[in-house]
């Protein structure tokens, strides 16, 4: 194993230069009283602990001793790892250890889980390094832990909000589709891959549905604007069950839906987009005992050569008015 090179308690090396630093006269004197061990050892709230070559506990701080239930040193003199942890987790520290030995390296920050004496699950950052003796040969380890339970905790909360705020950001709150903002970053994606695709050699199709309420204006109108609200996430609804996990449905705005369907040719997308319309017309949505008749136009496209999701959406839109101008209650493209 590794030794280091002799002490020097007169000072500490300086790593700029390498000379030897002094220590102040306070800290010498705080030294010979053994003042800072003594503190480190029964006041610090970090677990700390001294193992010998064998990885055998030397002497271990109060709050290491509280950890396991303990509060003499002497109870934890002679243990290793494997008398207080799973053997899985003993095996690691003593590879650790071995490896701080071999090299001289320290272990810093290490993140590591044990069961304190209540059976709960602590999670410590850990730092392990060579213990040497006076003259500067290696006589065994040392290490500090640090409890982040409540740090690594509130982490994942926030993990968690931030994950909730961004999924938010990009749902319609009255439909539950995504909106616009998400439609247009899923189309250049989209268009992107597909564009790779075709300069790969593979054929590749996708269709962009535009498709609104007919007379929404009229239901708000002769029903109020609550169950105008209703008839968005009925459309909403139908359009996520009658569609296929692959293809995505979002609300581009007012009385307007958009569908993205990914691998789909122009003919099966008429198919895919005249059953959903056949579901909307023949199931009218019944609210307070009343039917409301509903209807929509689409309008279909596929995608050709475009590069910009503004040049297939006006294309879509363009066959969606074509629909509306028609009749509505049909699908053009």
């Amino acid at each position: 194993m590794k030794e280091k090179g002799s002490s020097n308690p007169s000072g500490y090396p300086d790593t700029n230069t390498g000379n030897v630093l002094p220590f102040s006269h306070e800290a010498t004197s705080l030294i010979a009283d053994t003042l800072i061990l003594d503190t480190l050892l029964h006041f610090s709230q970090d677990t700390i602990y001294f193992k010998d070559v064998h990885s055998r506990f030397i002497l271990n701080n109060r709050a290491h001793l509280l950890q396991f239930g303990k509060s003499n040193p002497s109870e934890m003199c002679g243990m290793t790892d494997a008398d207080l942890y799973p053997k899985i987790f003993a095996d690691q520290c003593r590879k650790d250890e071995l490896y701080v030995m071999e090299t001289g390296v320290p272990i810093i920050d290490r993140v590591e889980q044990a069961v304190n004496a209540k059976g709960e699950v602590i999670i410590y950052s850990t730092c392990k390094y060579p213990l040497y003796n006076q003259n500067g040969g290696l006589i065994g380890t040392w290490g500090i832990s640090r409890d982040v339970t409540q740090l690594i905790e509130a982490q994942e909360e926030v993990a968690r909000i931030n994950a909730k705020l961004t999924a938010l950001a990009l749902i319609d709150e009255l439909s539950g589709l995504y909106n616009q903002r998400h439609f247009y970053n899923i189309l250049k994606i989209t268009i992107d891959q597909y564009t790779r695709k075709r300069m790969g050699g593979l054929k590749a199709d996708f269709c962009l549905i535009y498709l609104d309420i007919d007379n929404f204006k009229t239901i708000n109108d002769q029903y109020g604007h609550v169950t105008g609200d209703a008839v968005i996430r009925y459309v909403a609804g139908q359009l996520t069950a009658h569609t296929r996990s692959s293809d995505t449905a979002f609300r581009y705005g007012g009385d307007e839906y958009a569908l993205i369907l990914p691998d789909t040719t122009v003919e099966t997308g008429r198919v895919m987009g005249e059953r959903i319309r056949r579901v909307i017309k023949q199931n009218p949505l019944v609210k307070n005992g009343i039917e409301i008749p509903i209807s929509v136009s689409l309008g279909i496209v596929e995608y050709h050569d475009e590069t910009k999701p503004s040049e297939l959406v006006e294309k879509a839109d363009a066959m969606l008015y074509k629909a509306k101008s028609e009749g509505k209650n049909c699908l053009r493209g």
